[in-house]
């Protein structure tokens, strides 16, 4: 039985799914981020009366590492693709916490953005867990 590590399957061709799906995914951070940046405030209107600029703002600062993390890994270390798969399930769960306990903080729209903004990120963790276990056969 051979066994490899992931810096030896760097130029892989079964690695090509993982880089892809973690392009996607710094791409979907980077510009989520910017937006939350750059509209903070229409934002937090849209989300909800009571939701404030700043931590739409805060989100959206958070976001741009990431996403910077996400792009290098994809590029350079395949190995971080397991801890990127992990925080964006983290996300996924917070999201669907907050819905769940400030349901009547956010409008519809609002709550429809959450949500589906945390399928997008499911997506995106599906997919790198998909890459990964292709890394392994």
């Amino acid at each position: 039985m051979q066994t490899q590590s992931f810096s030896s399957n760097q130029q892989h061709p079964r690695a090509t799914f993982l880089r892809r799906a973690l392009q996607a995914n710094a791409l979907f951070s980077l510009l989520t981020g910017l937006a939350f940046v750059v509209a903070s405030g229409p934002i937090a209107r849209f989300l909800g009366p009571q939701i404030p600029g700043w931590s739409v703002l805060v989100v959206g600062l958070g976001l741009l590492p990431f996403g910077v993390m996400v792009y290098r890994a994809a590029a350079n270390d395949l190995q971080q693709a397991r801890l990127i798969s992990g925080m964006d399930i983290a996300w996924v769960i917070g999201s669907f916490l907050l819905l769940g306990l400030g349901w009547s903080l956010f409008t519809v729209a609002g709550r429809w953005f959450i949500g589906l903004q945390a399928e997008a990120v499911a997506t995106f963790a599906i997919l790198q867990l998909i890459g990964l276990r292709r890394l392994q056969k």
